[in-house]
């Protein structure tokens, strides 16, 4: 795998560990249902099919190759978005204010 291929990789691998938070924290507020079987359920589908996207992900850019350190940059990426998500949020709400 070249240098360039390497790079695309972890850059993909760290935004989708953004979406990743991203959509995690959505999942966590649609579980507003107080059925314990329901949230697992849907949880494990969940991880499922965010698995299954970052493999669909990783074989479009490097045929399905994935090293330990790709996983690490996705982690990298939902704790970044973890510390960084309420200072997003605030940015927005100042944007938005200031737009109207």
């Amino acid at each position: 795998m070249n240098s360039y291929i390497q790079v695309l990789s972890f850059l993909v691998s760290f935004i989708y560990g953004i979406v990743f938070y991203l959509f995690a924290r959505f999942n966590r507020f649609m579980l507003s249902n107080n059925n314990n079987v329901i949230k697992l359920l849907v949880t494990l589908v969940f991880v499922i099919n965010m698995v299954i996207l970052y493999i669909y992900l990783m074989y479009k850019i490097n045929f399905g190759i994935i090293h330990p350190y790709f996983v690490i940059v996705v982690a990298l990426g939902f704790f970044f978005m973890l510390k960084m998500y309420n200072k997003c949020k605030n940015c927005v709400k100042k944007i938005k204010i200031q737009k109207l």
